[in-house]
């Protein structure tokens, strides 16, 4: 069987199994599939840089649900497709990664271009499209040999006889994770001296299917809840939300932790694996976020009814009224800058948080008011590379989008917008907190016995650097946000001396 037939087999399967889109990347190896693709009537995205190809991808298939395939050319540009890939598994993703390869026997004769390409995503992606699960990527190796281009190219129409959303197969059956002798049956809960039953509710990222039925668990519930922004939650005003931030936990004792969704964001999360609390996990994904708890389908939520601590969230309103004049005492310091910034956008706006300073720092000081806005990160591994790439892929053209990065990581992802004349429109906007640099180390207690000129140079990588001719080489619209270092710190120490 030819190349060309290969190929074009190949990109009709994957079509009948719901792919929808291709981003396709340069190259001579990929030539027979790029030919197939170029006489089909599938959407295609052109990209120079395979990372971002992967990135944007993962944007795609967080908008609409389906799988999308990366297409690449033999050697390195296979490579650039492990970043994404990682967050693709870690978030259960459906994301499919088509390598174009020279033969077998070229391998291990360092020869152009041959590397070793079969297995190069280990345990991070399947290999077999038959019988995929759709819970991991899918890598899909083709050795083409000269000539290329070796027959004639049919065109392909779209007909589509099944399909895999997005998560579509974690926690199918709460048996994939590590079973740890802290987990309960969600019944019978310690008491404690706060909340329900001693009771802490920590929702990570939701899909929205599953928000209904959440948030009648947590009515009837009653218990203090941190519910991050992924969650769909967080300014929920029917909800018994802790609204001061995470430091509010410490406030009080808990005896018990359920966990719904995606692996959570806080730092209370952390620092659970050295504690003795007994922890839940209700999720779709098949991993605990920690090395104990036992995991179950989020559909498997216990039947509780409790009472609300009214004295906990009095207290928590207490503590969020206090942070809040210390945020009006300093308009210019970064924590301000993010409550001003969740006031302006329009209702209903888009978010897409990048790491990690700015999705930490919205969770703390965003607006509560509920404005209709939905979120998106890349939290599978809490990377900081291709985060705007994947904001791209994730733009609805129907609605205002707003990307909210640090300057590292937007320098990361540099050339993110080249995809920008593909997309058909500018319905977004990217929001850059540039305060020169990685501060969010300056937090970090384990750093802080480094001496400050070096942390600052190899650790926070202090720079000067402007945005303004990043903006304009592309034709986007970016907005920099520059704090005040001396506002941002009196913040965090009055924020420190409130909770001591």
């Amino acid at each position: 069987m030819g190349n060309v037939h290969r190929a074009a087999s190949l990109i009709a399967e994957l079509r009948a199994a719901g792919v929808r889109e291709f981003c396709v990347c340069a190259g001579s190896r990929n030539s027979p599939l790029l030919a197939v693709l170029g006489a089909s009537d599938a959407p295609l995205f052109s990209f120079v840089d395979e990372r971002s190809a992967a990135f944007f991808a993962l944007g795609r298939i967080k908008l609409h649900g389906n799988p999308v395939a990366v297409v690449t050319t033999s050697g390195t540009a296979v490579a650039e497709l492990l970043p994404g890939t990682i967050e693709a598994y870690y978030s259960g993703a459906t994301l499919i990664l088509i390598t174009a390869d020279r033969p077998e026997r070229f391998r291990g004769t360092g020869a152009p271009q041959s590397i070793d390409q079969v297995g190069i995503f280990g345990v991070h992606a399947e290999t077999s499209l038959e019988g995929w699960s759709g819970a991991r990527p899918l890598h899909i190796n083709m050795e083409f040999d000269e000539p290329l281009i070796d027959g004639e190219v049919p065109h392909q129409s779209h007909r589509s006889h099944r399909s895999y959303r997005s998560h579509q197969s974690h926690g199918a059956n709460g048996t994939n994770g590590t079973n740890g002798t802290n987990g309960t049956n969600g019944t019978n809960g310690t008491n404690g001296t706060n909340g329900t039953n001693g009771i802490l509710v920590v929702v990570g990222g939701l899909a929205e299917h599953h928000r209904p039925l959440v948030r009648t668990f947590l009515q009837n519930l009653n218990a203090p809840t941190y519910a991050e922004p992924l969650s769909g939650l967080r300014e929920d005003p029917t909800l018994p939300l802790i609204t001061a931030g995470e430091r509010m936990i410490g406030k009080a004792h808990f005896s018990r932790v359920i966990r719904i969704g995606n692996v959570p964001t806080l730092r209370f999360w952390r620092d659970l694996e050295n504690s003795d609390i007994p922890v839940e996990h209700y999720t779709d994904l098949p991993f605990p976020g920690l090395t104990r708890g036992e995991i179950r389908p989020i559909e498997e939520l216990p039947d509780i009814q409790g009472e609300r601590d009214e004295d906990f969230f009095a207290r928590d309103r207490e503590y969020a009224e206090a942070f809040a004049r210390i945020l009006d005492l300093e308009p210019y310091s970064e924590l301000a800058m993010f409550r001003d910034l969740s006031r302006e956008l329009a209702e209903g706006t888009r978010v897409y948080l990048g790491n990690s300073l700015p999705i930490r720092e919205w969770d703390l000081a965003a607006t509560r008011e509920p404005r209709g806005f939905t979120y998106e990160a890349n939290r599978g591994v809490n990377g900081i590379d291709g985060q705007v790439s994947t904001f791209f892929g994730w733009c609805d053209p129907a609605r205002d989008n707003v990307c909210v990065v640090g300057d590292l990581t937007a320098i990361y992802d540099l050339n993110a917008p080249w995809i920008v004349p593909q997309l058909g429109h500018k319905r977004f906007r990217i929001v850059v907190v540039n305060n020169g640099g990685g501060r969010i180390f300056s937090r970090v207690a384990s750093l802080r016995a480094l001496d400050p000129e070096l942390r600052a140079r190899i650790i926070e990588n202090v720079h000067d650097v402007r945005f303004e001719s990043w903006a304009a080489m592309w034709g986007i619209d970016v907005t920099e946000l520059r704090p005040e270092a001396d506002a941002s710190q009196r913040v965090w120490q009055k924020y420190d001396e409130l909770w001591s």
